[in-house]
């Protein structure tokens, strides 16, 4: 009999399995790069002025499609799940890239979010098809890709705008949906971990619902008036379905969003505190997109007209901080507290955004506000989840991350909706397009700048946290019903 320990060889099997899903688990990242360097040329192609609901209808859709998407993958099995949440984003991405008019667009970038929930599929489908000694590398090479991603996705798409325009830039995305799916397709089934039970429809709609109509009357606000019955109608329509939302989900056996959770005073601070600036830190990406890629058109626009190679060449030290910084975390976590960490990347954050809304007339100033800002933005990203190992058991980690994502997404569907209303605040709509001046930009990354202060009143509430490797004991795995995980999306 042979009773040598498993080896740990890699078998190529895994290894085809691996390849496989790294593909479709980042796709997103580089969608979302692509798609938001983008939208300056589809806002002038199309004269709109809405051109914010070219992400949020992407986000919404996210945010209602995933609870189902990772309830159904655990009855059905993921792959048959992914694939046809693969088809349809296919679907909706030929629309986008087709579209006659912007609302048609709009209408396709909702059907194009229903790929959305696939980040996180593919992730859970990894606990499943590898052995359990392996599957901590293997969400490591999948999670880590993004940081290689990231780097190249912008020069990626430069080219593809620079050469070919907006359509062409995104028939790649209709080629690389095509190529995760037939990825996906070289992936065994996974084993269906519940039986079919009901789904929290009522939670989900509630959640998208409400938050639609709270962006889109904050978005419309300016032009109905800040007072205006129509407005305050939109709003506390949101605001009562949201409410009626969490009494919803305090109720239900399996909620979309167990905020039962948020009752302990050190994994709610911590969600929050690290959802709110998170955001703010994504959405400004998109200042320094319309700054860089629009024309400067005297009286009209302050843009730098850059192409967008130039704007991804300038972005390159800023990626390579983010990534190094992600690294730098992940040991220093070690031997210092995770809380120390995370008020070092909110103070660098909040000053990159603070010397970027005086400082960005040039390519010089741009870079070096940018690795000040990429820096505290890639404390974040890894702090966050540092502190969240640090205020959980290893059963409730999954729960935990589920909900970190969606709060992040919902905050970032608030404050993108936020941002643009604060950039038209200070624009000239030529032709149908809104144009920005340099004050909106310093607008903006004040407003950003002034999220992150949020962000760090909040975090002032965080208990003493253990370090990572220190070995403290972890609180009680919670007997309450786990949430749904959602993957922030990326996004403009």
């Amino acid at each position: 009999m042979n009773t040598s320990p498993p080896s740990d060889r890699w078998t190529p099997v895994e290894l085809r399995r691996l390849i496989a899903l790294v593909w479709p688990g980042q796709l997103l990242v580089v969608a979302g790069i692509i798609a938001a360097n983008a939208q300056p040329q589809i806002a002038q192609h199309f004269h709109t002025t809405q051109i914010a609901w070219f992400s949020l209808a992407f986000t919404l859709a996210t945010i209602v499609a995933t609870p189902f998407a990772v309830r159904l993958g655990e009855v059905h099995g993921k792959r048959r799940v992914m694939l046809v949440l693969a088809a349809a984003g296919l679907v909706g991405d030929i629309v986008t890239v087709l579209a006659p008019s912007y609302p048609v667009m709009v209408l396709g970038r909702v059907i194009g979010g229903l790929y959305g929930p696939v980040a996180v599929l593919v992730l859970a489908a990894v606990r499943d098809l590898f052995p359990a000694r392996k599957v901590s590398t293997a969400m490591g090479v999948v999670a880590g890709s993004v940081g290689v991603l990231s780097l190249l996705a912008p020069l990626l798409s430069g080219w593809l705008l620079d050469a070919f325009g907006w359509r062409g830039a995104l028939w790649f995305l209709v080629a690389s949906t095509v190529l995760a799916m037939a990825a996906l397709c070289a992936v065994p089934e996974t084993p269906r971990r519940a039986p079919a039970g009901r789904l929290d429809r009522a939670g989900a709609l509630l959640l998208g619902g409400g938050l639609s109509l709270i962006v889109y009357g904050i978005g419309q606000g300016g032009d109905w008036g800040w007072a205006s019955a129509r407005f305050l109608l939109t709003l506390g329509a949101g605001l009562v379905a949201l409410a009626v939302f969490v009494a919803v989900e305090l109720r239900v056996s399996a909620p979309i969003l167990d905020l039962r959770l948020l009752r302990r005073r050190s994994l709610a601070t911590v969600l929050l505190g690290s959802s709110v600036p998170q955001a703010a830190y994504y959405a400004s990406q998109a200042i320094l997109i319309f700054l860089a890629l629009y024309p400067h058109i005297p009286q009209v626009s302050d843009g730098l007209g850059w192409s967008t190679t130039h704007n991804a060449l300038v972005g390159v030290p800023a990626g390579l901080v983010t990534f190094a910084a992600g690294i730098g975390v992940g040991r220093a976590a070690r031997s210092v507290s995770p809380r120390a960490l995370w008020f070092a990347g909110l103070t660098l954050l909040g000053g990159g955004l603070v010397l970027a809304a005086f400082h960005h007339s040039g390519t010089a100033q741009i870079v070096a506000t940018g690795v000040v800002m990429g820096l505290g933005g890639g404390i974040l990203m890894a702090g966050q989840q540092a502190m969240i190992l640090s205020v959980v058991s290893h059963e409730e980690q999954a729960a935990a991350n589920g909900m970190s994502s969606l709060l992040t997404q919902v905050f970032l569907a608030l404050t993108n909706q936020a941002l643009y209303t604060v950039l038209a605040g200070d624009s000239t709509v030529l032709q149908g397009t809104a144009f920005y001046h340099d004050s909106a930009f310093t607008n903006g990354y004040l407003v950003m700048a002034g999220i992150v202060a949020l962000g760090l009143l909040i975090s002032l509430a965080i208990p003493r946290l253990a370090r990572t490797g220190d070995g403290t004991e972890r609180p009680a795995a919670s007997t309450e019903p786990v949430a749904v995980p959602v993957s922030p999306v990326s996004s403009a």
